[in-house]
């Protein structure tokens, strides 16, 4: 089975990259994706409906203004009343997910950043679905865009944020240093800061955690040679620990290999429990904390 493949059951069955249906692991509460692209998915309503399904009841979709952030904001509700039809079909009586946005220019984007680009990121900002300027940073790894610019704008959406009063996701590829650097010449965000997608070893992270900041875990963790990120998990305060996908990227083990989703997290939140050795009687008051840091984190009330 091919990546291409790998979302179109209708169902909301787990299937490995040979077709083979995989156990989920039991999550005794809610979870949270704290990261996902759902305008790249193939299909968008069934990743919502089954996310439903295994209680990923927080989705936090990423737009990136210099792309077409519009396409998220436009079909979000469509994509909810698909996902519903879906759960009545397959008679899941369950609760949809609260859907909320982060809006930012990518570093990869930042070649493009311009007057015009600037205006529409306030825009989503100032949409009320918008919970967080993000992700936001640099990344040296690619150098899609001049490292000079990506500084640039980085520094100019940390402003942003400020004005605004918003959290700020980050994402850092091997730019770490100069991260540190501009956050602590602009300020640390008072709402928050979020280190999307955590790959890196305890050295890197220590910086961060200094400055208060929280970081998400995805699929990367389960994987076999990710000792050192399953070593940086177990530092995080629980109260900074939170949970992602980054989907349709990077989907855990036993899914390698196929397109991630939102309901993937359960995977990461159980692998979390495992990495930090939370014992079977505390599993709940741990995923019910890891909800609740996302809860907490984007300002979002759950009814």
């Amino acid at each position: 089975m091919s990546d291409n493949d790998s979302m179109l059951f209708q169902d909301a069955l787990f299937r490995n990259k040979k077709g083979k249906i995989v156990e989920p692991p039991a999550i005794e509460g809610l979870v949270a994706d704290t990261h996902a692209h759902l305008d790249m998915l193939d299909d968008p309503a069934l990743a919502l409906a089954r996310a439903a399904a295994h209680n990923v009841m927080l989705v936090c979709s990423v737009v990136d203004p210099a792309e077409d952030a519009k396409l998220t904001y436009d079909m979000l509700a469509e994509w909810l009343a698909q996902a519903s039809y879906l759960l009545d079909g397959w008679g899941v009586a369950q609760t949809l997910p609260t859907c909320r946005i982060i809006a930012g220019v990518h570093p990869h984007a930042a070649d493009k950043f311009d007057a015009d680009i600037l205006n529409m990121t306030v825009a989503c900002a100032n949409h009320p679905a918008t919970v967080a300027i993000g992700e936001i940073g640099l990344d040296y790894h690619y150098d899609f865009s001049k490292r000079e610019n990506q500084r640039d704008v980085f520094r100019r959406q940390i402003n942003l944020a400020h004005e605004l009063r918003l959290p700020v996701v980050l994402h850092i590829r091997e730019a770490h240093d100069d991260a540190l650097a501009i956050l602590r010449d602009e300020g640390v965000p008072k709402e928050g800061v979020l280190l999307h997608c955590f790959t890196s070893d305890v050295e890197t992270l220590e910086p961060f955690l200094e400055l208060g900041c929280s970081v998400a875990f995805g699929g990367a963790l389960t994987f076999a040679n990710s000792d050192a990120i399953r070593e940086s998990a177990k530092r995080v305060p629980l109260d900074k620990l939170l949970t992602e996908t980054d989907c349709p990227y990077m989907a855990p083990k036993p899914l390698r290999s196929t397109k991630s989703s939102p309901d993937h997290t359960i995977f990461v939140a159980d692998a979390l429990a495992e990495v930090r050795g939370v014992a079977e009687s505390e599993r709940e008051a741990f995923f019910a904390q890891l909800f609740q840091n996302a809860l907490d984190f984007f300002k979002v009330q759950f009814i």
